[in-house]
């Protein structure tokens, strides 16, 4: 069994069904980040993992699902931006028995995470990392398996597809689950927070953080998640979602908006800032249209971090762009 102590914290899981628990890794906020929980055959599989901090609060979570470290089959980590995989190490460290299975182009940055940690510091800053994310642990080459497009991981006799997913990651996979008709879609599905979806239609953007943004690649990739006919989207931010099919024209249309705007103020001279100011128009007209239930000044709280890195990620696409 986990460690007793963790039976104070204040864990926040959902049972979907399907053998499934949505986990709230508490990220700055409830409702912001989540990881999920599959179980099959007396074992457990991690799918994404959250940060560093987050690992106590998985760890009780098996406690109460009567599942003990040593339980853990994989760790299987969507991509490896920390919100996602920042806690895979110190995860790993606490479950002996668990393999590590990640994209082939994330693996490097899960054996060695020197990059990965300076990449965000120079991101959100030495204290801001180290207040939301701690310290990232390095996992041993042994343990870590690469999974290919359209491979396929046999856990228990319940069958996890695996389809290479780029757009907002080219380290980027999904995990396709047959067994509950849903797939595990990381960032690629998009952000939608259970807050903002009080009004007539849901609400859904993409996470455009830096470096990789591709509007085209990940237009295709939802294209082939939609290929599947899921009845679900288990999303990291936040949740699971039904009636996929409803969802992603808004998510594609979202894409080509936010090229859009890009594109139209790439020569602002404070470019990242009226990026910033334009997406946060851009969805507080939305949800106000759509009678989300909160005021612009809510909206704006709620968002304004998202949007200034998705300003971010896209002054670096424009950046990658230019001649």
């Amino acid at each position: 069994m986990g460690n007793s102590t963790n039976r104070s914290l204040p864990l926040a899981f959902q049972g979907l069904g399907f053998g499934i628990s949505c986990i709230d890794t508490q990220l700055m906020r409830t409702g912001l980040a989540s990881c999920y929980l599959v179980e099959a055959g007396g074992e457990v599989a991690f799918i994404d993992c959250g940060t560093s901090n987050a690992v106590p609060l998985l760890l009780g979570v098996l406690e109460r699902r009567a599942y003990s470290p040593e339980d853990v089959r994989y760790v299987i980590p969507t991509h490896v931006h920390l919100d996602h995989a920042g806690g895979a190490g110190a995860l790993m460290a606490a479950c002996p028995n668990a393999e590590l299975v990640v994209h082939p182009r994330g693996s490097r940055h899960m054996i060695d995470p020197g990059k990965l940690e300076a990449a965000a510091i120079e991101v959100y800053g030495q204290q801001v990392f180290d207040k939301l994310y701690g310290g990232l642990l390095p996992i041993d080459p042994a343990r870590v398996v690469e999974q290919a497009d359209g491979s396929e991981l046999n856990f228990n006799s319940r069958i996890f597809r695996f389809l290479d997913t780029p757009g907002h990651a080219r380290h980027h996979f999904c995990i396709h689950d047959p067994a509950s008709r849903g797939v595990f879609t990381g960032d690629t599905f998009g952000v939608s927070y259970p807050e903002l979806n009080l009004g007539r239609h849901r609400f859904i953007f993409p996470p455009t953080t830096p470096t990789q943004f591709d509007p085209q690649a990940w237009n295709d990739s939802i294209d082939r998640l939609m290929e599947l006919k899921p009845d679900r989207m288990y999303l990291t931010h936040y949740g699971c979602l039904a009636e996929p099919e409803s969802l992603a024209p808004a998510l594609r249309h979202a894409i080509d908006d936010y090229a859009g705007i890009a594109t139209e103020f790439a020569q602002h001279e404070d470019r990242i800032g009226r990026l910033t100011v334009e997406l946060l128009r851009h969805a507080r007209n939305y949800l106000l249209d759509q009678q989300c239930g909160l005021d612009p000044d809510a909206i704006d709280a709620l968002l304004v971090g998202d949007m200034r890195l998705n300003a971010q990620g896209l002054d670096h696409w424009l950046a990658s762009r230019s001649p």
